[in-house]
């Protein structure tokens, strides 16, 4: 065990371009390798996005667990954390905090807290830069709440035909919760948006498998 986990290691820190893909995922040859110093198979090894490492393997000293506030949930793999809720779990028709898929594309925080917790708003089209704490945007701020629908875009993955990489999940990467919060909109005008954005772009405290310090997506400023 102590030979795959140095094998995976240094896997991991290597930044040559040849032996990384642009997501940083290690390449199909490493799943290979893995499975034969193993001297098993690894289930869906062939539809795994290149370099997703196997529950279990990575840290053998702290195997990963869901936390008890998620019991029931299935684990589909832990780096990242990506969990999956069963069918029969999802039949309330507001889907508690417990019941929630988990989808992670990088490493969250260590023992976050919220309480230092941030949003910055800054940018080439931002009039102001702006700071604000989680109290701070709660107090500033008109309070919304919708009950909205979220799915993974791969949700059911594991029954296409032909096979789709990626995680191979089954039905249970949705979810139809209550949100609480305050809108982004009401947030950017606060701050000031100039008439030339375009697009509004997210930066994660998440670090990504390839050890790259942010993990960002956005949408268009007509949102």
């Amino acid at each position: 065990m102590a030979n795959i986990e140095n094998f995976l290691k240094n896997k991991l820190v290597e930044r040559d371009v040849n032996k990384l893909t642009r997501r940083g995922f290690l390449k199909k040859s490493s799943l290979m390798t893995i499975t034969a110093m193993l001297g098993t198979s690894i289930p869906f090894a062939d539809f795994m996005p290149e370099g997703l490492i196997p529950i279990g393997i990575l840290d053998a000293k702290e195997p990963f667990k869901i936390p008890d506030k998620n019991p029931g949930l299935s684990v589909l793999n832990d780096l990242p954390i990506n969990a999956e809720t069963p069918p029969h779990l999802l039949d309330n028709e507001i889907t508690p905090a417990d019941k929630m898929f988990i989808r992670n594309n990088g490493i969250p925080p260590r023992n976050p807290d919220p309480k230092n917790w941030a949003l910055t708003i800054e940018g080439e089209s931002a009039k102001n830069k702006m700071n604000f704490t989680i109290d701070e945007l709660k107090k500033k701020f008109k309070h919304h709440t919708y009950q909205i629908q979220i799915e993974c875009g791969g949700n059911g993955r594991s029954k296409f035909r032909p096979p789709a990489k990626g995680l191979q999940w089954t039905y249970g990467a949705v979810s139809c919760a209550m949100w609480t919060g305050v809108r982004l909109k009401d947030v950017l005008w606060h701050v000031g948006v100039k008439d030339d954005a375009v697009y509004i772009g997210y930066y994660a405290a998440d670090t990504h498998l390839s050890g790259d310090p942010d993990i960002s997506r956005g949408v268009p400023i007509t949102k």
